[in-house]
């Protein structure tokens, strides 16, 4: 085997022939280098392969680590959200039994002012309507709807308070109408002797009246002209069988003369609650009740009552 050297001076060339021992010794250094760049090759592989599995390790430890996490996190907010719904759920149970007392209220200011239950109906759902809007697409957040309820709490409390107030008006009313004295003691019969001077039916001679007879049939009805308390109830000298009723505010009235008495010291009476029956006690000529007025000590013309 011939080996050609071109030399860079005046182009020539040379020829060299080596020997077999010469290139076997370069032939298998050449081996060597390319066993040994094999070798190193192989290792490196083996090395990039153990690095990839530990890198891959870690980021699923990462992960597992992050999902877990985020396990948590969802935990927490699932129970903030419960306990959110348990609290507006105690609001809005709250606000269910406060509207059922408000109802109530306006049923009994209802029946109270004798309205018709076709006006107001507190049983029914409240009349709405209107063209249909459009719709945002959003849903109510917790902190909107919360406001909301606040904002229905005030305005329930407020009605809740007006209606209370208007019920006490009207109870207090009702109340000072069933204590005002008006009307006639006699559900029939007519007046026999007025208030004032009069012939007294006995002697004869000019004397003063201190109420009001009005006649009418034995056994006939005698009712309180006003809600009270009964203060006296039984056989009063002249008066015979008497019932005396103090309405308050210094207002007494009294029904003389009755056959029988149908209340009793300390008893509540409502006005037009019969009381007794007309009889003819006492200092009397037939049948009638001597009905009196008195305010504050002074006894009254019963005509301005009646």
């Amino acid at each position: 085997m011939n080996i050609l050297f071109v030399g860079r001076h005046h182009g020539r060339a040379r020829v060299f022939s080596p020997g077999r021992s010469t290139l076997f010794a370069a032939g298998a250094s050449l081996a060597l280098m390319m066993a040994g760049a094999g070798w190193g090759g192989y290792q490196l592989a083996v090395q990039s392969g153990a690095t990839g599995t530990v890198a891959e390790s870690h980021m699923v430890e990462r992960w597992k680590e992050r999902l877990d996490e985020t396990h948590e996190e969802l935990d927490r907010i699932e129970s903030r959200a419960e306990s959110e719904i348990s609290a507006l759920t105690r609001r809005v149970g709250e606000l269910q039994a406060r509207a059922l007392r408000v109802d109530a209220l306006g049923q009994n200011l209802m029946a109270s002012a004798d309205l018709s239950g076709e006006e107001f109906d507190f049983e029914s759902r409240p009349a709405m309507g209107g063209p249909e809007p459009e719709m945002t697409g959003d849903s109510q957040t917790t902190t909107a709807l919360e406001h909301q309820i606040s904002a229905l709490e005030s305005r329930l409390s407020s009605r809740e308070k007006q209606l209370t107030l208007l019920d006490r008006l009207i109870a207090n009313r009702e109340l000072k109408s069933q204590r005002e004295v008006d009307g006639r003691p006699v559900t029939w019969g007519w007046t026999s002797s007025p208030y004032g001077y009069r012939t007294d039916p006995f002697s004869g001679r000019r004397a003063w009246h201190t109420g009001v007879d009005i006649a009418g049939r034995e056994g006939g009805d005698v009712i309180s002209v006003g809600a009270g308390v009964v203060t006296e109830a039984r056989e009063k000298g002249g008066y015979g069988y008497i019932v005396e009723i103090d309405h308050g505010d210094g207002y007494q009235t009294r029904y003389a003369h009755a056959k029988k008495l149908l209340v009793e010291k300390g008893e509540i009476v409502d006005k037009g609650q019969k009381i007794a029956t007309m009889g003819s006690t006492g200092r009397s000529t037939g049948p009638h009740v001597h009905f009196e007025v008195v305010k504050d000590g002074t006894r009254k013309n019963p005509t301005d009552f009646m």
